[in-house]
């Protein structure tokens, strides 16, 4: 179902949590067709809201955000200071247009070892930025990080590993499957969502059918 459409506000303005919300959408590695795909709404309306064109309301805001793909305290981490989650984010952007090496920043690629590093961090239960946190980096560089928009490194790898508490093993655990069991669960448990208690209930006999073999 897409959502609703948001209401024109007769003005303009910006405010912190819109800028929170621009923030969080970059920092997740995304531009407004990308993101307005999540939301299941148009990309005329991600702009106007982010250019503070129209209302919105705080529950609004939750649901865009989860959409996106970011937890809310995430996103309250951001709100606290959106000019420097935006500051770090642009630094970025800059310092891979100067640099020689390929602008990794313009293209996307989710790597295997990407899909590791964020089920890990998942297992840990910390957020991105905690996670960035935890690793000494920017705020918003681990967001990049799982978005595949940024190198992901064997020295970094053990960077993360060592600061999330994981050994190697555990990372080539997951990167040599050839199933990667907690995106199969996301994806069942996203898919039993759209069920009905009666279809829910034939499936929950058929799992623990299968359970027991």
């Amino acid at each position: 179902m897409q959502e609703d459409k948001m209401k024109r506000s007769s003005t303009k303005k910006v405010t912190k949590t819109l800028l929170a919300f621009k923030a969080a959408r970059l920092s997740l590695g995304l531009n407004r067709r990308q993101a307005a795909e999540r939301c299941d709404c148009s990309i005329r309306a991600l702009e106007q809201l982010e250019n503070g064109r129209c209302n919105y309301t705080e529950d609004r805001i939750r649901r865009l955000i989860r959409k996106m793909g970011m937890e809310w305290d995430e996103f309250h981490k951001i709100e606290n200071s959106p000019e420097k989650a935006l500051a770090q984010i642009n630094a970025y952007n800059l310092e891979r247009t100067l640099s020689r090496k390929p602008r990794r920043n313009l293209y996307k690629i989710v790597t295997k070892e990407v899909r590791a590093i964020r089920i890990l961090r998942k297992r840990r239960g910390v957020s991105q930025y905690k996670a960035s946190e935890l690793c000494g980096f920017k705020d918003c560089t681990f967001g990049l990080i799982e978005a595949g928009r940024t190198d992901l490194s064997d020295g970094r790898i053990d960077k993360i590993l060592g600061s999330l508490g994981y050994k190697r093993q555990d990372f080539d655990k997951i990167v040599r499957a050839d199933l990667i069991a907690d995106e199969v669960i996301n994806e069942i448990t996203s898919l039993l969502e759209l069920l009905d208690d009666s279809t829910l209930h034939s499936t929950l006999t058929m799992i623990k059918a299968l359970a027991k073999k």
